[in-house]
């Protein structure tokens, strides 16, 4: 035992003196915990080093390396008198860069930033004040984009009341721009109204597009919107026959030709319904499955709302697994009606610009990590599906060109309005949600595993379709729902 800690002690020693303090802990960790009276010693020194290196990190500007060794240090216990002080200097610095994230207008990072300090046990009474203000600030941005500018103002208000007077002139940029757009809002939202009321289709497209510049997440604006393109292409609205149980028509938004979403024709002085809100999800309904067409290429489909991006790994949890430089459970999009909603707690950017939280548009250009881009495409009007297109080179575990993310339904086509192009295409195809599983729309005869059917049919999975202008085979791709 005594050559043996020698021999470990020569070991630990030397890993000090190369400024390896990990690598000393290791060797003689076992001999503290047995008692030894020298190892335990030695600890001192070990953690007298963890906070050399965390000071030196603290004076770089590197708080979260400073904190780590920090931890290190108060882990071993050795009662440092030390670390009391680097704790509370550490934390006031920690205070000091949130009073500055809050000053520069971005209350997302304060609310990571405190979320973090208390995770280490970092105490301060202006952690909650300024947790609090930069939480209410957030509310109110998100109330804005719901078009509740009177309660998002208030909220704004009431979250600068919270913080201190230094800090109050951060809310006075915020605040102009919600009064701007409070304004720009209530004109257009009259204008809306007042158009609905009077059947003005053009009109009603117009004003709520200006009211979705302003409050994106205004559900009255992008019911009316959709309302508006049916009226204006009465060639794009379909229903589904009514049940025999009287229960109201299923709505199928699905097109036949390169501008329509669907073709059938409504009774006369009948009612063009709403767009439909997400359906409750069959059973029989796949997670995700893979589409493959022949000549086109392969794409991922996603049915669910909310999306998950990570690093590709045997057993990940994530809905988009990718080979590329990013973390386990990297970002999240979530789609809600028309809008969707990218969040990470890591490296994301948009455009070029670092984001957390976006609502992404039409051409976005999204970064994961270092280099792992997609760009988001909307490229149906009425439909809220989505197609992300791989454009950095990077991979998945198969080997598709794209993701498409599936609301009701997917529309094929041969025009810029289809989520799929296909070039070849006499008209548009369309996937839609259905009671049965995956259901498909064909203008014609087509065939599914040498299978005769005509128009539509529900899709089993595995199938191959083949049809006079294209073939295509589905395959389901993880768990069912």
């Amino acid at each position: 035992m005594i050559l043996s800690y020698f021999l470990a002690s020569w070991q630990a020693r030397a890993a000090l003196r190369n400024g390896q303090p990990d690598v000393a802990r290791r060797i003689l960790e076992t001999y503290a915990h047995a008692g030894h009276g020298k190892a335990l010693r030695t600890m001192v020194e070990i953690a007298r080093a963890y906070w050399l290196r965390a000071e030196t990190a603290r004076r770089h500007d590197n708080p979260e390396a400073a904190w780590k060794d920090l931890l290190a240090a108060e882990g071993l216990q050795t009662g440092l008198p030390e670390l009391v002080e680097f704790r509370r200097l550490l934390t006031n610095q920690g205070l000091v860069a949130c009073r500055e994230q809050l000053r520069l207008g971005k209350p997302t990072r304060v609310v990571e930033a405190l979320a973090r300090l208390k995770q280490r046990t970092a105490f301060h009474p202006e952690f909650d004040v300024l947790d609090e203000a930069a939480r209410e600030w957030l509310l109110a941005l998100e109330m804005a984009d719901r078009g509740d500018f009177l309660a998002a103002q208030g909220t704004l208000a009431k979250a600068k009341e919270r913080t201190p007077p230094e800090l109050q002139p951060a809310f006075e940029a915020p605040g102009a721009d919600l009064a701007r757009r409070a304004e720009q809002y209530r004109a257009a939202v009259d204008e809306l109204y007042t158009a609905a009321e009077a059947k003005r289709w053009r009109s009603i497209h117009r004003w709520a597009e200006a009211v979705s510049a302003v409050a994106p997440n205004h559900r009255d604006a992008r019911n009316l919107k959709a309302k508006a393109w049916g009226a204006l292409h009465p060639d794009a609205v379909a229903a589904e026959p009514a049940s025999e149980s009287g229960d109201s028509a299923h709505i199928a938004w699905v097109g036949l030709s390169a501008e329509a979403i669907t073709k059938t024709a409504y009774p006369v002085g009948h009612r063009v319904p709403d767009a439909p809100e997400e359906p409750a999800r069959s059973s029989v309904l796949p997670k995700r499955f893979v589409l493959w067409i022949d000549g086109v290429g392969g794409f991922l489909v996603c049915l669910a709302p909310r999306v998950t991006f990570g690093q590709a790994t045997a057993h990940g949890p994530v809905d988009v697994p990718l080979f590329a430089d990013v973390s386990r459970l990297h970002a999240e999009l979530s789609r809600d009606g028309e809008g969707y909603v990218l969040e990470s707690a890591r490296d994301v950017m948009v455009n070029g610009s670092n984001s957390k939280r976006t609502i992404l548009r039409t051409g976005d250009r999204v970064t994961l990590g270092a280099t792992c881009q997609f760009v988001f495409h909307q490229p149906v009007p009425i439909s809220p599906s989505a197609r992300l297109e791989l454009v950095s080179g990077h991979r998945l575990p198969v080997a598709v060109d794209g993701i498409l993310l599936m609301a009701e339904n997917l529309i094929l086509g041969p025009g810029p309005q289809a989520h799929v192009v296909l070039p070849d295409a006499a008209g548009s195809l369309v996937f839609f949600r259905s009671q049965d599983g995956i259901g498909f729309r064909c203008p014609g005869e087509f065939h599914i595993d040498n299978r005769p059917h005509r128009d539509r049919a529900t899709l089993p999975l595995p199938c191959h379709v083949a049809s006079e202008h294209v073939s295509f085979a589905l395959e389901a791709y993880g768990a069912r729902e």
